[in-house]
């Protein structure tokens, strides 16, 4: 069941209550390992070079918190916005998605999802990162088909439906945009799980080429999370294998999950060598979606706060080796370091 909270005229998605001693348990004990890892970190390894950040996701809204409330932002709204992320070399936007299923909105005039809640976020920053010259990817369809562990074939041919029509739509700004985000998260959770592989590699493979045949100029890029399980990586590279089996991916960012303690900075190395393996096999350029943030809560309008810069620069070190490109969750809101 969704369960979500409206704040400040809009809603957002909230943890259910019977998971959060549980998920406190683990947040907790993984802000302890981070700050102990920092605190005996070598000198020598605080010298080993680090990738900047250099991309963001942005939002209409963040989907679990309110964050910077750009519902309303006009073009000099955005490019003020813009302005700022450049001056801390941003040069590529992620706009984590035009439309939310569960929440019932949409964020752009829109005729398929006409029954939605509506605002037009996309059109306003898409103007304005063309006047400032931004690398934009934009996030299509939101979902969270990605976290359903029973979905079945006609929740796949929806998913693809609302996938391929918002795509559509979406494409009459097609000379203002570089890439396609596929807003959809999902996660391996330390076994594998057959038949949803095969339903989610079927949305992949049959809404990516869609998008291919259609628009080849775009690239195609997703953000899984990461969620380190040291006893199963090979059922980890096998699952994800499957799950991009001839999917025509252009580029795989998966959030490093250090502030949602799906990893700790002490096994990034581990994390990262299996993502790469993954990315390497299929042909995909690897980057990092770096998290800046940190839980304090559970739920509200809230729950995060920004990480420490001490965090964020070991996060970058930690994945350095590995990725071609650092882009974070996020910058309009959270606090990016000097790197």
């Amino acid at each position: 069941m969704v369960i979500t909270g409206e704040y400040e005229g809009f809603k957002i998605f909230e943890p259910a209550p019977e998971i959060i001693p549980e998920s406190r348990i683990k947040v907790d004990e993984s802000i302890r390992a981070n700050r102990k890892y920092l605190a005996e970190l070598p000198s020598e390894k605080k010298q080993e070079p680090v990738r900047p950040i250099t991309g963001t996701f942005i939002y209409a809204h963040p989907p679990d918190y309110t964050g910077s409330y750009t519902l309303n932002w006009s073009v000099a709204d955005w490019c003020k916005a813009f302005d700022g992320l450049k001056a801390k070399n941003i040069d590529t936007v992620v706009l984590q998605a035009s439309v939310w299923n569960e929440l019932q909105q949409v964020y752009y005039p829109s005729k398929k999802f006409s029954h939605f809640n509506s605002w037009n976020v996309v059109e306003p920053m898409l103007e304005a990162a063309k006047m400032q010259k931004m690398t934009v990817f934009l996030g299509g369809y939101g979902s969270i088909s990605g976290w359903n562990l029973n979905i079945n074939d006609k929740e796949v041919l929806k998913e693809i439906e609302f996938q391929s029509d918002c795509f559509y739509e979406l494409l009459k700004y097609r000379e203002l945009f570089d890439g396609i985000y596929y807003s959809p998260e999902t996660a391996f959770r330390g076994q594998r799980d057959l038949q949803r592989e095969q339903r989610l590699h079927w949305i992949y493979q049959t809404y990516f080429q869609k998008i291919k045949e259609i628009a080849p100029e775009k690239k195609i890029l997703m953000s899984p999370a990461s969620r380190w399980y040291p006893d199963k990586q090979d059922e980890f590279i096998a699952s994800w294998q499957a799950l991009l089996k001839d999917v025509p991916l252009d580029i795989l960012s998966p959030q490093d999950s250090i502030g949602c303690s799906g990893c700790s900075l002490g096994n990034m190395s581990g994390m990262w060598n299996l993502w790469k393996c993954v990315a390497d096999t299929a042909g995909i350029t690897l980057w990092a979606n770096i998290e800046l943030f940190e839980r304090e809560d559970f739920g509200g309008a809230k729950p995060f706060r920004s990480a420490t810069p001490e965090r964020i620069i070991e996060q970058c070190r930690n994945v350095t080796p590995y990725v071609q490109k650092c882009i974070c969750w996020e910058a309009l809101y959270f606090d990016l370091p000097k790197l």
